[in-house]
């Protein structure tokens, strides 16, 4: 999924799909290694939709390890 688009707004990081009406916020935890997804498209979501969510995880953990959000090890 190429056409995603990761933004940052203060301590979250929101990706979306341009088109498709998909989002996911993962938002910063202070003092902790980990994203939190803040999103109402989990519950028994289709496979578009889970396809989605995996990419999504994947681009966020990426943007936030290169903020200096995340130490390196946790998203090796």
């Amino acid at each position: 999924m190429a056409d995603l688009s990761v933004e940052v707004r203060h301590l979250d990081i929101v990706v979306t799909q341009p088109g498709t009406g998909y989002w996911v916020t993962y938002r910063r935890e202070l003092n902790s290694p980990l994203l939190q997804a803040v999103c109402s498209m989990r519950s028994d979501p289709d496979s578009e939709t889970l396809r989605f969510l995996a990419e999504a995880s994947k681009a966020a953990y990426a943007k936030a390890s290169a903020l200096g959000w995340l130490p390196a090890s946790e998203v090796d």
